[in-house]
């Protein structure tokens, strides 16, 4: 028993040591989590710059903590590190998928499999946020292509077939998308449906208009046989207007760092030519384009059209 002073003297030392770390570990971790989920405000708010920044900051913060528990195996596995994990993840993911991306794995990240399952998950409740807030704005140009990502995330992780010890308790997370996405799919299909009626309706209105003023009714798309509608067929002049778009379009996307489909599909520019908006109004009336992109692109492409 001579020695028992002086090992209780080394373990004091240790676990003081081991306070410490976790002492600042435990609000490099927070620091993190605030960062990652100001980042994903930003997004939502499409100030992707800004995204990108917020989440660069939360990398290296999340980076520190890690290294601050560097020699203490148990406390690099606490719930704390993994949660800053999961948020990071959280936050790469849906910025990726919303500006069209690919996206980052684990290892590009840095971060535990189990956290970035997790942050996987829940990345598609933002990607359901994001897509209800252009649904409310009569934005629908991406709820297809939203819902589809949506799917193939959960598809994937139901092939996650692991104890939940290993997974960071994933079904739970799992069975959150599966309802998410299920409510999702029901609230774009109602409004896709609403949609095509208002669009046949003002339709119907523009075709009674013009026959009343002309004497006839000139389609501005042509069918196939079997009753399909196909894109807009340009002649000459209006197909060097429809180039000038495409060119404001590519600029546009370099400039604000996004997919050019993301900022207008081809069928939309060529809707858009044929039918000459002279104002906001007008260009509205373009289906799936949406009052945001109005907003934000409407005076651009009016000028480029009168410039023609």
């Amino acid at each position: 028993m001579d020695n028992l002073d002086a090992m209780a003297e080394k373990i004091r030392e240790e676990l003081a040591a081991k306070d410490e770390a976790r002492e600042k570990m435990l609000p490099l971790c927070r620091d993190s989590i605030r960062y990652s989920s100001t980042a994903i405000r930003a997004i939502h708010r499409q100030e992707f710059s800004e995204a990108d920044r917020q989440i660069k900051s939360a990398g290296n913060v999340l980076s520190e903590a890690e290294k601050a528990v560097k020699e203490y195996r148990d406390l690099a596995n606490t719930g704390a590190v993994r949660d800053a994990q999961k948020e990071l993840a959280e936050a790469n993911i849906t910025l990726a998928l919303i500006t069209g991306k690919e996206m980052p794995g684990p290892k590009n990240l840095g971060v535990d499999v189990a956290a970035y399952l997790n942050g996987l998950g829940e990345a598609v409740g933002e990607i359901r946020r994001y897509l209800l807030d252009g649904m409310r704005k009569g934005d629908l140009s991406r709820g297809e292509e939203l819902l589809s990502i949506m799917d193939d995330i959960y598809s994937m992780l139901i092939t996650m077939d692991f104890p939940d010890a290993l997974t960071g308790g994933l079904r739970r997370t799992t069975d959150m998308v599966r309802g998410v996405l299920e409510k999702t799919r029901s609230d774009l299909t109602l409004v896709i449906i609403q949609k095509a009626l208002e669009t046949k309706i003002s339709t119907l209105q523009k075709q009674k208009r013009g026959a009343l003023e002309l004497g006839k009714t000139k389609p501005d798309t042509d069918k196939t046989a079997n009753g399909k509608v196909e894109e807009p067929r340009l002649d000459i002049k209006e197909q060097k207007l429809y180039e000038s778009l495409v060119g404001w379009r590519s600029k546009k996307a370099n400039e604000e760092n996004l997919a050019p489909f993301i900022i207008a599909h081809n069928s939309w520019l060529k809707q858009i030519v044929q039918l000459r908006p002279s104002n906001a109004r007008e260009l509205n009336q373009i289906a799936g384009f949406g009052e945001r992109r109005v907003n934000k692109y409407g005076r651009e492409i009016i000028a480029l059209i009168s410039e023609k």
